[in-house]
């Protein structure tokens, strides 16, 4: 049993949650930002089908602050009682004493309107807290950005995800090697159905490696096409290199990190080993 599965050891399958967007130890846990974490957190809980409740982003903050404190998560209840516990209480103030004027008694329909002014002020104060908001301890020090750390939820294909990154890649190696040859060769003067063949021959396989591998490969979330060069809409997130476009990129990231972001809906996805949730629930 890990520090994370002892931190929320009455709540198993929350644990297994975090591990399915990539959050496997309390540290990692301590340093996150509920802005970011907490709508990948029902987003895995849609796809993977799990029956947890997720807490509201008071309740998630709190936990954050005391993962390198407490030995256990507190119970949302406590935590709920214990912000309304420092609320001060409002003193009545005897105004007849110190002026010696009566009261002024509003009509019926000035009385009317003031709950509704308070309504609306107490749905807007809750509105606030309720909002998603960073917060992080301050003992913790803010990891450096790195494309190393594996990001997102993970994909439910990811052996057959980087088999097609790798078919983009040969794709595009084969494209650039026989628009070279065949360049090279029509200036020397050669020709012939064997100079064809050697130009030719490994792209036509790339392309059918492509069409067969690559292009069925689609995000997790979305279910948009990673590879495919169909005009869409792109996400300002997804991975794009200049006069390569954004299926290169989004296969090249994929090779070298073992992560990508959805060129549609631009969520983080990975691909690496299986979690608890998807294991049992396969």
């Amino acid at each position: 049993m890990n520090d994370l599965q002892q931190y929320f050891e009455d709540r198993k399958q929350f644990v297994e949650l975090l591990e399915a967007v990539g959050i496997s130890t309390l540290k990692e846990f301590s340093a996150v930002d509920p802005f970011t974490v907490l709508p990948e957190l029902h987003q895995a809980k849609r796809i993977l089908k799990l029956e947890t409740e997720i807490p509201t982003a008071p309740v998630f903050r709190e936990w954050v602050a005391q993962a390198l404190t407490a030995s256990r998560a507190a119970s949302p209840d406590s935590i709920t009682q214990a912000a309304g516990s420092i609320l001060p209480l409002a003193t009545p103030v005897n105004t007849t004493e110190k002026t010696g004027k009566t009261p002024k008694v509003l009509p019926p329909e000035r009385k009317s309107a003031l709950p509704t002014r308070k309504s609306a002020a107490s749905k807007s104060q809750s509105r606030e807290e309720y909002n998603y908001r960073p917060a992080k301890p301050a003992s913790v020090q803010k990891q450096p950005k790195t494309y190393l750390r594996k990001k997102g939820i993970k994909h439910l294909t990811p052996f057959r995800t980087w088999i097609g990154a790798i078919a983009v890649l040969l794709f595009f190696a084969s494209s650039i090697s026989a628009i070279v040859l065949t360049t090279m060769m029509l200036l020397n003067g050669e020709r012939g159905w064997q100079i064809i063949c050697l130009c030719f021959g490994p792209w036509i396989l790339a392309l059918i490696l492509y069409l067969a591998v690559a292009l069925p490969r689609k995000s997790l979330g979305c279910r948009a096409p990673l590879f495919s060069f169909k005009k869409y809409n792109r996400n300002k997130a997804a991975h794009h290199i200049p006069l390569f476009g954004y299926v290169f990129a989004t296969a090249l990231h994929i090779f070298l990190f073992n992560w990508f972001r959805c060129p549609a809906c631009g969520s983080a996805q990975q691909l690496g080993g299986k979690s608890p949730a998807e294991t049992g629930r396969h």
